[in-house]
């Protein structure tokens, strides 16, 4: 399954990790959207309509998990994939409650983010046919 055919939105607030994610997403993807927090994500998500969406959790005014949360209310089966340094018991059980597809934890590990991704884009295609 590739990605050059999808749209990503990608919601991260650490400057160096956004740019390095962005750079390898810009290149597997047909188009990649950026926003540095949650409240920019969800506007960007329902502005651009992307087929998978990545978030960190902890960022500032909201995080990836609300985000998540009202991601859902709006389209119950978006593809979302949590990417954070987080792996608190509290965050995986909140992901799972959510269906989220995939938890990915930092630091970046390059089979892991692309067999992650390459899980999302199947199901983004899944959900075109």
């Amino acid at each position: 399954m590739s990605l050059e055919n999808l749209t990503v939105l990608y919601v991260e607030d650490d400057i160096d990790t956004q740019r390095l994610i962005k750079q390898i997403l810009i290149s597997l993807a047909k188009e990649v959207y950026v926003a540095s927090e949650g409240k920019e994500g969800l506007a960007l998500f329902k502005e651009k309509c992307p087929d998978i969406v990545l978030t960190d959790i902890c960022m500032p005014k909201m995080d990836g998990l609300e985000m998540a949360k009202e991601i859902r209310e709006l389209d119950s089966t978006q593809p979302i994939a949590i990417f954070t340094a987080f792996d608190d018991p509290s965050y995986l059980k909140k992901a799972a409650e959510l269906d989220i597809g995939t938890y990915l934890l930092k630091p970046f590990d390059r089979e892991q983010f692309f067999n992650s991704m390459n899980y999302l884009a199947m199901m983004a295609e899944n959900r075109k046919n």
